[in-house]
């Protein structure tokens, strides 16, 4: 069972039905399966064309993006999807880093398909043409490969994550067994596509339902477009955002919501359930290289404040030390999961793909957490963002946690800074909730009130909004350069700040 097994499924039974809603255009499934079929054709006869191939996939949400990249698996190719937002030099790197057949751009073009067109070559749906049935007669296998997700290369250069037609519907199911997907349901689709197609788009679609697609997140629009959907995928920050802007009047007329990609604050599911009790948000955890780790639903959030949820059926997580010792509940550690939507490797590099998994074959998260007596996780933190201060582990997402208590406080993050005394210490900065105000020195002495003393910041700022990742995450990497190269401004804590009683404590900002 591959996912184009599932969607010829649900096309033929729901041949009629709406599967995507764009602009002016309203796209049965009938229709979306025919135009893939013909790009499946157009791939299959292009010069140099062969079953697994990798093709880059760059463009805007729209449905040609995913016709296009249906396409390309129905013809026995990999989809190699680029964020468009990326330099042209990085673009370069990543499509010769998988040896990328050619690089697709949908039919509107790409501000970045000339240039790429000069070392790479570019085509378009429009220019593979029309040309009728697909060549290859056998479908792709669970064990073909089906994806190379390209990780951000934050850290340093990027790698390419395989992931099979297995692991690809295998994540599609766990999804649609843990989520209320319904094929009554219109889900808007506004992150983007080069992120979120495994783990939302075609969820939607194996479910029978349809995608309203928005080319890009905007408040505005977004809360407008909720009058003709029932529900909606997003990230923690970009969810924040809708409820400060919308409210409970734009988005009361959902019926459920999803996020992931970060952990959602907590002040911010609080609001959710207090102004938005009838519409129930889930969240599932996952990462590039395990696409769906675990997942919670409403009930589970409020009994357990602060979970990522609880493994699906097919799939264990364990907590682990730093020598990969199985560690008990309560304890501290690297997060490990099996899962058959585990990916396959990483793209000609060995070295990484052992050192990413363990000895059974689990995959080594790189996040940090510990689970309860009753296998529910909790994350801390990432083991590469881990701070180490004075010789103490300090974990950034327990910091901003406890920034987020604080009523004029709408998100935060925490980034690890050089230091002359300490080797590295924490550094927090907070964006302040809609129409109230917050200094810098408030938020530090709210911070040491409820931090323990090598955990509290030393620093502090406040924005108007924190700079985000292509799907909307806060990113960390731009926070600390702007630190560092004194471009944000922070405020650092000083002894002769007003003193706060916290017990038999007296604390300073």
């Amino acid at each position: 069972m591959t996912v184009l097994h599932w969607l010829d499924a649900v096309s033929a039974a729901q041949a009629t039905r709406p599967a995507l809603l764009f602009e002016d255009e309203v796209w049965t499934y009938q229709r979306l399966w025919a135009k893939t079929r013909k790009a499946a054709a157009a791939v299959q006869r292009q010069p140099g064309f062969v079953p697994g191939a990798r093709i880059g996939l760059l463009g805007d949400n729209e449905p040609s993006y995913l016709v296009a990249y249906l396409g390309i698996l129905r013809a026995g190719g990999v989809v190699v999807p680029l964020n468009p937002r990326n330099r042209i030099d990085e673009l370069r790197i990543q499509l010769d880093l998988v040896r990328a057949a050619w690089c697709m751009v949908d039919d509107r073009g790409s501000p970045q398909a000339s240039e790429l067109a000069q070392t790479h070559t570019v085509r378009t749906l429009a220019e593979l043409g029309d040309h009728g049935h697909v060549v290859r007669s056998i479908p792709p296998a669970p064990s073909d490969h089906a994806l190379v997700l390209l990780t951000s290369g934050s850290t340093g250069a990027p790698k390419g994550v395989v992931h099979t037609h297995g692991s690809l519907v295998h994540a599609g199911l766990s999804l649609l067994k843990a989520l209320p997907f319904s094929h009554d349901d219109i889900s808007i689709a506004f992150l983007p596509f080069f992120a979120s197609v495994p783990e939302h788009a075609l969820p939607v679609l194996m479910s029978g339902g349809a995608l309203l697609i928005l080319r890009r997140f905007d408040e505005a629009t977004v809360l407008e477009t909720c009058k003709r959907a029932t529900t909606l995928a997003a990230v923690p920050t970009l969810i924040r955002r809708l409820l400060e802007v919308g409210g409970a009047d734009q988005l009361g007329t959902l019926r459920w919501v999803s996020f992931a990609s970060e952990p959602m604050p907590p002040n911010v599911l609080d609001r959710w359930w207090r102004e938005l009790p009838h519409v129930d948000a889930y969240q599932y955890y996952g990462m590039t290289e395990l696409l769906p780790i675990t997942h919670a639903g409403p009930e589970l959030q409020r009994m357990a404040p602060g979970t990522v949820g609880v493994a699906y059926p097919t799939s264990s997580v364990r907590i682990v030390d730093e020598d990969l010792r199985t560690l008990g509940p309560g304890e501290d550690g690297e997060v490990v999961c099996a899962s058959p939507a585990r990916m396959l490797k990483y793209l000609d590099d060995l070295g990484a793909t052992h050192q990413a998994l363990t000895k059974d074959g689990a995959m080594r998260t790189g996040d940090l957490g510990r689970l309860d007596e009753r296998g529910r996780l909790f994350l801390t933190g990432r083991l590469k963002e881990l701070i180490i201060s004075g010789g103490h582990n300090v974990a950034p997402a327990e910091i901003e946690a406890v920034a987020c208590m604080h009523p004029d406080v709408a998100a935060a993050a925490v980034v690890g800074i050089p230091d002359e005394r300490w080797g590295e210490t924490p550094v927090v900065v907070a964006v302040s909730a809609r129409g109230r105000v917050i200094s810098p020195e408030q938020v530090l002495i709210h911070c040491a009130a409820h931090l323990s003393s090598y955990k509290r910041p030393s620093a502090a700022a406040v924005v108007d909004d924190l700079p985000v990742t292509g799907i909307g995450k806060s990113a960390k990497s731009l926070i600390r350069e702007a630190i560092m190269a004194g471009e944000l401004e922070v405020v650092r804590r000083r002894p002769s700040a007003q003193p706060v009683d916290v017990g038999n404590e007296t604390l300073t900002a």
